[in-house]
């Protein structure tokens, strides 16, 4: 198992409480929920947005649900799109690609965490690799990212 370096160091600055959860490599996030046999509701899925105008956010919400961009819109008073992997993947060197962690002040991003997120008591997240997952209680899981705006966005 092995942890994106700015996450670590993350959490040992935050003297954060947490485990490491290894499970078979997967692709997506729903898919390393399942196989590491935790509730989508408590797997954190990261989606990378951007706004036409080379603004980036990201937008965590359960592995359960979707982001609904009209309602990011409404939170934010942006309009965002799905971005392309190949225009932020640079952003998440020290990461595999499409195994990025769900902390995105960890790698200078505005990060909002959806409502439903945040009433887990529990939360996983992708280390950085494909066959890893960071796990900690959804109180220490906020207390990362103290600045992340949250609201309802997500269907």
């Amino acid at each position: 198992m092995t942890m994106a370096s700015r996450l670590q160091s993350c959490l040992t600055e935050h003297r954060s409480r947490y485990s490491m959860l290894a499970h078979a490599p997967s692709i997506t996030t729903r898919e390393a929920a399942r196989r590491a046999g935790i509730p989508l509701q408590q797997m954190a899925k990261p989606v990378i947005l951007d706004d036409f105008q080379g603004h980036w956010l990201m937008a965590v919400v359960p592995a359960s649900r979707q982001v609904d961009l009209q309602k990011v819109h409404k939170l934010t008073s942006r309009h965002w799109r799905l971005a392309h992997e190949g225009d932020f993947g640079n952003r998440f060197d020290d990461c595999a690609l499409g195994a990025i962690p769900a902390v995105g002040t960890v790698f200078g991003l505005e990060t909002l965490i959806d409502q439903a997120l945040t009433e887990q008591p529990e939360v996983y997240f992708e280390a950085g690799d494909h066959a890893a997952l960071v796990h900690m209680s959804g109180a220490a899981y906020l207390e990362l990212m103290p600045e992340a705006r949250r609201g309802r966005f997500s269907e």
